[in-house]
């Protein structure tokens, strides 16, 4: 083999290498670009969903803040509605007293309260007889006498528990209604009009429910 070939082969030889290494590299670049661009699309994807997310949460979050805000108009328009009407009901209660609620007169009303009220006593204990105080506003004094406090406790004794009702000197501040306890003080019910109007506020506020709110979600 002369000189020139011996050349030629080692130039072929080199050229064969060189090829193999080139189709090498670009086989690696080819897979580290095809690498990158999947990584490139993965971080964009992963990034549309991060900021999806971020406007779910912010609009979950402004969804959340409007319902909260609804709930509180509601609630505060409730309780409005509710003082104005207990507000008009305290107003009325100079025309009750003067004229009569449906045909009964202020005084029996209030006979009804003392009545009310000393039954709630004789549930709570188990004497034979017991002596209750009445006690009303200065306001009040002129629809409560000797003998309606007499039939009153005849009406109650009828149950069965001898009654004894009398009006206490002491004076309470009040628009209506009375108070009526034990002489012992052991027991004290609270029929005064505020507080029947404060317990008749959940009933007021379903029927203000009802019909302000109908239909719509609470």
């Amino acid at each position: 083999m002369g000189a020139v070939e011996i050349v030629d082969r080692i130039k072929g030889e080199v050229k064969s290498e060189q090829d193999s290494v080139l189709s090498e590299a670009r086989a690696k670049a080819e897979a580290l670009q095809k690498e990158a661009s999947e990584e490139m699309e993965l971080r964009k994807q992963q990034f549309i969903e991060a900021e999806e997310a971020k406007g779910r949460a912010t609009k979950e979050r402004i969804v959340r803040a409007a319902r909260l805000k609804a709930k509180k108009h509601r609630w505060d328009t409730e309780e409005e509605l509710i003082k104005k009407a207990l507000e008009a009901a305290v107003k009325r209660v100079p025309t009750v007293k003067s004229e009569g609620l449906k045909g009964t007169e202020y005084s029996t009303i209030l006979a009804g309260l003392i009545k009310e009220a000393a039954q709630s006593i004789i549930a709570g204990g188990g004497a034979a007889s017991i002596e209750l105080e009445v006690v009303i506003s200065a306001e009040d004094v002129t629809y409560v006498n000797s003998a309606m406090l007499k039939e009153t406790s005849a009406e109650i004794s009828a149950g069965g528990v001898e009654i004894d009702l009398a009006l206490s000197k002491e004076r309470i501040r009040s628009v209506g209604g009375v108070i009526v306890r034990r002489k012992d003080g052991k027991i004290v019910v609270d029929n005064t009009l505020e507080q029947r109007l404060g317990r008749f506020s959940t009933n007021v506020r379903e029927d203000i429910v009802k019909e302000l709110f109908k239909g719509k979600e609470s």
